[in-house]
């Protein structure tokens, strides 16, 4: 009996030590951190900028403590910085730029609006003035715009923001005054403070583009910490609430914080050492769209789709060429529709015009209304496409281009496919010419018959046969059945075509 009350006491004792293991292992569990981590390793446009969206709205639905984007890029599309920088600067969860060796241009302007920013040795942040596609500067009233949209994102994160200004407008000299102060001048400033004797160390002159190194970025405090991987760029930081705002620090951050706001102002919620790391990496898809939605690209498949359905237009049935110029189109408008642009209207108004350009050319003699429509229909719809995914001059600009692009491509399909073995496997190449038995349609004036006499030679039910003098001539009667051998008059002539009626015995 003993026995068996020591066994069961075992038993509870065992079941009640899981329980609080399993609870102990679960709290321990919630405690961690969670962080996601978006890839922005590629070049920026409205491809990436759906996909960094997203991943934000995951890391939003799953409650995570931050999001760190893990950035090495060149640049890219500032209308698209534009967008993703509204995005992280609308989201709750504290943010981390992890400078994974490059953030030029587009990168830098993203990285700057978080609210913190890591950088790796060897890395490099800056240069963020726009260029068009050629890589030539643009006017003085698109670098104003871009420099007044950094300035005002480094001021919403407290860095220096005439520093990032020097990234953008080559015209300012950035200086580091003799009290350690960092700032933009006009050159004609800067030569007036050196006149007047001023020890001033400059850190980007005239006619240069500001580009920090990670120890320049570190010694300017433009950037915050130095992580050579995402474990240890973790290990330094705390989820830290600020006068009731959430935001990453490091230590000797929260410990500068706690002496300007107070210690009961700065609440440690979390560490990131041990946080559950989710990263949000672009899939095949993603990467996908990302080469579809290159302009280049997509103003090459627009071409190559509209060389297809002209190809087709002008041949007969349904072939190869019209297969992959639908295809074409359709990546176009599809992979613009995942980029989050409403481009599925758009779509419909194309094949509209296309259907309108057809009944133009195959059913409607001539070219009018409907052809001018169907191309208003094809361009206007192109345009709106090109006009979500970039700014208004880069979307005329690669309009301009398809247009051009597939004018040239036209040409040299109506000139040089006809020589190729491929189009003669496709086309009829036979001559029919007279040796073959092939004659032209008669050149006889019909128009001479008009108010002629003869007689039916054959019954007219309409159409039929008449003797005209000594011409046999085919004829179509404009009333009732005539009957052959009887007489009948010429009352019409259009084209080749003779109308006759019966005409009275006398």
């Amino acid at each position: 009996m003993r026995h068996r009350i020591n066994l069961i006491g075992y038993v509870l004792f065992l079941t009640f030590g899981c329980f609080f293991v399993s609870g102990s292992l679960s709290a321990q569990e919630d405690n961690n951190a969670v962080v996601y981590v978006i890839d922005i390793c590629n070049e920026i446009g409205s491809g990436i900028n759906a996909y960094i969206s997203d991943g934000i709205k995951l890391a939003e639905q799953a409650g995570a403590d931050a999001i760190v984007f893990d950035v090495d890029t060149p640049g890219g599309r500032v209308d698209s910085a534009v967008n993703i920088i509204r995005a992280i600067q609308n989201t709750q969860i504290p943010t981390i730029a992890f400078v994974n060796r490059q953030a030029i241009s587009a990168g830098a302007m993203i990285s700057i609006a978080c609210n913190q920013i890591v950088m790796t040795s060897g890395g490099t942040i800056g240069d963020s003035a726009p260029v068009n596609i050629q890589g030539q500067e643009v006017g003085e009233k698109a670098v104003s715009y871009i420099q007044g949209t950094i300035r005002a994102t480094a001021e919403r994160e407290n860095r220096n923001p005439d520093i990032a200004e020097a990234m953008v407008d080559k015209e300012l000299v950035l200086v580091k005054l003799r009290d350690g102060h960092i700032i933009k001048l006009l050159p004609e400033e800067y030569a007036e403070r050196e006149e007047a004797g001023e020890e001033m160390e400059i850190l980007c002159a005239q006619g240069k583009l500001l580009t920090l190194s990670t120890r320049q970025a570190l010694e300017y405090g433009f950037a915050d910490a130095q992580a050579e991987t995402l474990t240890e760029l973790l290990t330094q930081y705390e989820i830290v609430e600020v006068a009731g705002t959430k935001m990453p620090l490091t230590a000797e951050d929260i410990m500068q914080r706690q002496r300007e706001y107070g210690v009961s102002q700065v609440n440690r919620l979390k560490t990131l050492a041990d946080a559950q790391v989710t990263e949000v990496r672009a899939t095949l898809a993603d990467k996908i769209v990302f080469f579809i939605t290159n302009p280049f690209i997509s103003s090459l498949l627009l071409s190559l789709g509209l060389l297809g359905i002209f190809i087709e237009i002008r041949s007969p049935g349904f072939g190869v060429p019209g297969l992959i110029g639908l295809l074409c189109v359709g990546l176009f408008f599809g992979g613009h529709m995942l980029t989050r642009i409403d481009a599925g209207w758009a779509f419909l108004l194309f094949l509209l015009g296309i259907a309108l350009i057809a009944l133009e050319v195959f059913v409607i003699p001539g070219f009018g209304i409907a052809g001018i429509l169907g191309i208003i229909m094809m361009l206007g719809s192109v345009f709106f496409v090109f006009d979500g995914a970039y700014n208004l001059s880069t979307a005329v600009l690669w309009l301009s281009i398809s247009v051009i692009m597939t004018s040239a491509l036209a040409m040299l399909a109506v000139f040089l496919l006809p020589e190729t073995p491929i189009f003669r496997r496709f086309a009829l190449s036979t001559v029919m010419d007279a040796g073959m038995g092939y004659h032209a349609s008669s050149s006889e004036d019909f128009q001479a018959y008009l108010g002629k006499s003869g007689t039916a030679l054959t019954p007219l039910r309409p159409s039929g046969t008449v003797k005209i003098g000594d011409k046999r001539v085919d004829v179509v009667t404009v009333g009732d059945f005539i009957a052959s051998n009887k007489p009948i008059r010429v009352v019409e002539v259009e084209g080749s075509k003779v109308f006759v009626e019966a005409v009275e015995d006398s």
